[in-house]
């Protein structure tokens, strides 16, 4: 496993890179349902496309430790893979000229700016254990971790259909682990109104009389949707 450091030890390259796109890219407003923020969280927040993730990791105050799709902690060609067939046009919908640009520059700078910021590699098979574990340590040194549940196989939508329920187990494993019950905090992001929105924090423990991973993942998701519809 590799070594944990605190979430805001960002390396050289990561902290120019945010750098320069904060120069181009406006503030957002932040509103918060409740302060202050957790000392350690799992914030959960809708994706957005591209947009939710950038935003989030570049003006959010709390340093967070992201979970990303494997194969961008991985070789050039398999990161290249990924973002030209799977997030700009299967997720994106962008066309092959523009996919084909983005995933050849992005892909050339994508595993530094990644490792700066320890993004988590997550799995669809049992090497969810490894992403489960890595993310344990992170938060037994104090770190928070930021995931976007979003089933987004068809693609990122203002109004989410689904969650996947993987940010439920690792708050399940956390519990089990440590004997107490980890804050989840429920994000969402903006777009036309340049916002970000944080809700207050719960646990798993506020939805035990739901029986299923799934059904307290899809309470989550409601709980975000709930921001898009009221603003």
């Amino acid at each position: 496993m590799k070594k944990i450091r605190p979430a805001n030890s960002y390396n050289l390259f990561t902290k120019a890179v945010k750098s320069i796109l904060m120069i181009f890219k406006k503030t957002p407003d932040i509103i918060y349902a409740e302060e202050p923020l957790p000392s350690k969280a799992i914030y959960i927040a809708n994706h957005r496309g591209a947009a939710g993730p950038l935003t989030i990791s570049m003006y959010f105050p709390k340093a967070l430790v992201p979970w990303g799709a494997h194969p961008m902690t991985e070789k050039y060609g398999k990161r290249w893979h990924y973002l030209y067939h799977i997030f700009y046009q299967q997720k994106l919908k962008y066309s092959k000229m523009r996919s084909w640009i983005l995933a050849t520059l992005f892909a050339i700078i994508s595993k530094q700016l990644y490792k700066g910021v320890q993004l988590i590699p997550t799995y669809t098979d049992i090497r969810l254990k490894t992403s489960i574990n890595q993310s344990l340590k992170h938060l037994e040194m104090g770190n928070s971790i930021l995931i976007f549940p979003e089933d987004s196989e068809d693609g990122y939508h203002d109004h989410m259909t689904s969650f996947h329920a993987g940010f439920i187990y690792l708050a399940e494993k956390y519990h089990e682990r440590f004997k107490e019950h980890i804050a989840i905090v429920p994000m969402y992001y903006h777009k036309v109104k340049q916002t970000i929105y944080v809700d207050k924090a719960y646990t798993i423990d506020n939805l035990r009389h739901l029986k299923g991973r799934k059904d307290k993942a899809q309470a989550f998701k409601d709980i975000i949707n709930s921001y898009k519809n009221n603003n």
